[in-house]
């Protein structure tokens, strides 16, 4: 389950065969003000064009159910999701809610949507603005319980983009920051994609080539190299089709939690906790096979020499390597036994190669925070 996909120069341009009447273009408000919206609208040849622009970083329920809203009132034939993971997944959401009133945690991959009565009668093209989520490519979504502080993971099929559209315009202003986050979410999806219980030779496919794409191009992309960001784009999409159809792991309920409750950039957390959970697989026999065989795939020697290039990368494009690094000591074991709650409960754990219980996910993130080396 992928998106038919346009990609290259001026990929962008696509959109002249379009020919919706009625277009909700969601995006945010930066992205408006760099003049993305209106290279978008440009191409478009529609009648009614409504923007919505209020997407926040780590997006609430309340957001999604804002837009979903706008696309009623619109009546959108089309929706256009412009911008990074965040504006992905509320343009997802709100071609379901445009049709349905129902709770988004209800929205899980086992609903039949067309049972309630859903007909899919908006089209949905993403325009990822970011090379990291992978979300353009996937039927997951990612929402945040501003209340409870934690993300809900509302996934079906129907979420998956109709098209996504890979223009390295949208990509080339991106600041090194977010290179660096967006790059480290992709190369866990990839990892953890390829490592995951629920592999097949297809993701098996996209999630190993993202992984050799992404060790030889992040670094570059960081520095600003313009081939190396058109690769990560490439890269990032790849993943993104390679683990939405087979799933994530430990990094992302470990992820999750954290920055959920921190309020912490997703890429950043799930990169600060991918070389400790790939350390806890490495301490299991078959899980460590898993691992030396994308090693190897990916031209390196071994799981272990696979963790220490990520952390050289890591290093060198300036992510936290221990989360000491990113919140203080108090602050952390005051938090700690609410964000491990959230990780245990989150769907992901469960499609782990290695399953840790209660307290070994304490031992994890306590692990993660001093920088030391998994022992266990």
């Amino acid at each position: 389950m992928i998106p038919r996909t346009v990609f290259g120069d001026d990929a962008v341009q696509h959109l002249e065969n379009e020919k919706a009447e009625r277009v909700l273009i969601v995006t945010d408000k930066q992205l408006r003000e760099l003049g993305y919206v209106d290279e978008v609208k440009k191409y478009l040849k529609a009648e009614k064009i409504e923007i919505f622009d209020d997407v926040e970083p780590e997006p609430s329920i309340e957001t999604a159910l804002k837009c979903s809203k706008i696309a009623r009132d619109v009546d959108a034939q089309l929706i256009i999701a412009l911008g990074g993971g965040s504006v992905l997944d509320v343009g997802k959401m709100a071609r379901i809610l445009l049709e349905l009133d129902i709770d988004p945690e209800l929205v899980t991959p086992f609903t039949d949507l067309y049972e309630l009565g859903f007909q899919k009668k908006a089209k949905l093209i993403a325009i990822p603005t970011t090379s990291g989520t992978g979300a353009d490519a996937t039927w997951a979504m990612v929402l945040t319980d501003t209340k409870e502080k934690r993300k809900v993971l509302p996934a079906n099929r129907e979420a998956i983009p109709d098209l996504t559209i890979l223009d390295y315009r949208f990509v080339e202003k991106m600041p090194p920051k977010l290179v660096a986050g967006t790059g480290m979410d992709a190369l866990t999806h990839a990892i953890e994609g390829a490592v995951s219980p629920w592999r097949n030779d297809f993701s098996d496919a996209m999630c190993e080539k993202a992984v050799e794409i992404i060790l030889e191009n992040l670094e570059k992309s960081y520095s600003g190299d313009a081939d190396a960001r058109a690769k990560m784009h490439h890269a990032a999409t790849m993943a993104g089709m390679g683990f939405g159809n087979s799933q994530v792991g430990l990094v992302h309920a470990l992820g999750h939690a954290f920055g959920a409750y921190f309020k912490v950039h997703h890429g950043i957390c799930v990169g600060v906790f991918l070389p400790y959970a790939l350390q806890y697989y490495i301490n299991d026999k078959e899980s460590k096979k898993l691992l030396d065989y994308l090693a190897v795939r990916v031209k390196l020697k071994d799981a272990e020499t696979l963790v220490e290039r990520i952390l050289e990368i890591m290093k060198n494009i300036e992510v936290p390597t221990k989360v000491s690094e990113i919140v203080e000591e108090k602050e952390f074991f005051e938090g700690l036994e609410e964000v491990l709650n959230h990780a245990i409960n989150d769907a992901c754990i469960v499609t782990s190669p290695r399953c840790p219980g209660t307290d070994e996910v304490r031992k994890l993130y306590e692990y993660a925070f001093y920088g030391k080396k998994i022992d266990f």
